[in-house]
This record gives structure tokens, C-alpha cells and sequence, in this order.
């Protein structure tokens, strides 16, 4: 049975690439079947280099042009018309050079139904429904479409929780028994078995960190509430005097330009350090060296 595993997600996909990456981690080193993982050749996955190459297929994947929308739009909407309409663009390779019996997606994509293959999806949360101020107009439009249909046409979806299985049922009115959830097991760069003074001293150093620091790793989304962070580092030090260091890692997203504003605003440019999309081999020195992790997330399906 050759089964793909559809891992296109960037790493700046934030925690669905990091779910991607234990995922196809575990399905390698831990099952027999024949798994085939499909990688936007831009987005290659750190850690899995001792993995025979047959394991990975690449492929290119360039924005579609609005003629292919449309007939992708149609394809999905009208089943009947998947008998003559052509939409696999730059999937055509999948279809034609490998013969899928079965495709698991991390993401949630309608790419297994273009490839006519069964699937399972995973759905990671319905954070667009809770907070929809935080989407677009077209960003919720266009998460609706893909959950519902993605949902409907899936053997099996997969969730990491039960408050997300129940809300899979409430927004997509999907059968319980449809419904799996299986946590995934924590991502790649925390499998850190011995960590030494020396290394630790090394990072450190590396990025002049303070003998006493708050840690957030977070990409920069509304949900991920940075602002309210940045306003408790303000009164802890207006009311308390205490100017505590907050180090933030992750790239820059929607709400990045606001936070720091209001960093500026606030006078606390020498308290707060951004230091990028920091190398994962890094990232379990951080949660060592830091005095403590803060986690003021006001949504998550799981945090890790």
C-alpha cells in the first residue's frame, strides 16, 4: 500500500508545521507501509536528512492562475463535474508518476480530493469562529469553504483534542464516528537528550542573552496576544518597578507592526528583545535558560 503524506506547510507555518514535521517523523521511524512525503520543493523539513531519499517526493507549486481557481471552485462544489474538468496544475506529477492509494494531510487541503484519492485530515482548530475579528472577510470565507468540503469528502478526520472533535461536530456537523483524536508527539527539536553547561553557555552567547528572562516563542498572530503581554511587562515596571526582560521569538505575522508600536508607545524598546525565526536546534536552550516560559495564548486546539 503506497500511502502520501501531503507536508507542503512552511516552517512559517507556526505549530501546523511543527505538527507536520512529528508526524511524518513518526511515520517513518515507526510504521512498515510504504509512505511517500510530498514537499513543496521550497519547504524542506530540518531533521529528517538520515531518511532515505525515496521517502520524499518534491514538487514545485506556484500560485494558480485565476482560470484553474475557478475550475477548481467548480470541481469541489459540483461532483458531477470531476468526470471532464482537469485541475491538478502542479499536482499533475503526483497522479501521473505515483500511484497514491492513500493520502494523509496534516493540513487541511483539498489537493487529496483533486488527486481523487481517499484521505485523512487533520483539523487543527476553529479559531476563525471564535475570534472572528482576528480573520478577514475572504480569510473566513475561504476557511469556511475549505474545512466544509474538506471534511465532507475525508475517510477519516483527524483532531488533537475533544474540545476540537466537538467542535467539528457543531460547525461541520460531522458524525462523532467520522472523528479520531490522536495527540501528536512533541516536535523534532525538544528530542534533546543531554544538554550540557557547554552548549548552553554557547547559546547564550550566542544570542547575549540575560542571566534572568520571560520567554514567549509565538509567530506573531492576533490570537497570539502579544499586545496584552507587552502591557504586563509595562506594569509590572510602572507599578512595581520591576523591568523584567521579555525575549520573543517567531517570525513576523499580521500583528507584528501593532505589537511594537505599542512597545515603543509604552517607552520599553531595552526590555524587549525580537530575535527572528530563531534555528530549532536553539529553541530547547531558550525554554532552559529562561527564568520562566509565559504562554498568554487566547487560543489553542493543544499547546505544547
Amino acid at each position: 500500500m503506497r500511502i502520501g503524506v501531503l507536508a507542503t506547510v512552511s516552517r512559517l507555518g507556526g505549530g501546523v508545521y511543527q505538527y507536520t514535521q512529528s508526524l511524518v517523523k513518526s511515520l517513518l521511524e515507526y510504521t512498515n507501509y510504504d509512505f511517500l512525503i510530498i514537499r513543496n520543493s521550497a519547504y524542506i523539513i530540518p531533521g529528517l536528512s538520515r531518511f532515505h531519499n525515496n521517502h520524499f517526493v518534491e514538487i514545485k507549486i506556484r500560485p494558480s492562475d485565476i482560470l484553474l481557481k475557478i475550475k477548481r471552485a467548480l470541481y469541489i462544489s459540483f461532483p458531477a463535474s470531476r468526470e471532464f474538468l482537469d485541475v491538478l496544475g502542479d499536482y499533475r506529477i503526483l497522479r501521473e508518476k505515483y500511484n497514491f492509494d492513500f493520502i494523509i494531510s496534516p493540513i487541511i487541503s483539498l489537493v487529496p480530493i483533486y488527486l481523487g484519492c481517499p484521505y485523512i485530515v487533520t483539523i487543527h482548530d476553529f479559531q476563525h469562529c471564535y475570534y472572528p475579528e482576528f480573520f478577514t472577510l475572504k480569510e473566513r470565507l475561504l476557511r469556511n469553504y475549505v474545512y466544509k468540503h474538506a471534511a465532507r469528502n475525508a475517510s477519516l478526520i483527524i483532531c488533537e483534542s475533544n474540545f476540537v472533535k466537538d467542535d467539528i461536530v457543531k460547525f461541520l456537523n460531522v458524525p462523532q464516528e467520522r472523528i479520531r483524536v490522536i495527540v501528536s508527539p512533541p516536535a523534532l527539536n525538544l528530542y534533546v537528550k543531554n544538554m550540557h553547561d557547554e552548549e548552553c553557555k554557547k547559546v547564550k552567547n550566542k544570542y547575549n542573552l540575560r542571566d534572568d528572562f520571560l520567554f514567549y516563542p509565538a509567530q506573531f498572530w492576533y490570537h497570539k496576544n502579544h499586545l496584552n503581554l507587552v502591557e504586563a511587562i509595562n506594569f509590572l515596571k510602572e507599578k512595581y518597578g520591576e523591568r523584567i526582560t521579555l525575549v520573543l521569538v517567531g517570525s513576523k505575522k499580521n500583528n507584528f507592526e501593532n505589537v511594537f508600536k505599542k512597545v515603543k508607545d509604552l517607552g520599553i524598546e531595552k526590555q524587549i528583545r525580537w530575535l527572528g525565526y530563531v534555528p530549532e536546534g536553539d529553541m530547547p536552550y531558550f525554554y532552559k535558560l529562561a527564568t520562566a516560559l509565559v504562554m498568554p495564548t487566547l487560543f489553542e486546539s493543544v499547546s505544547m
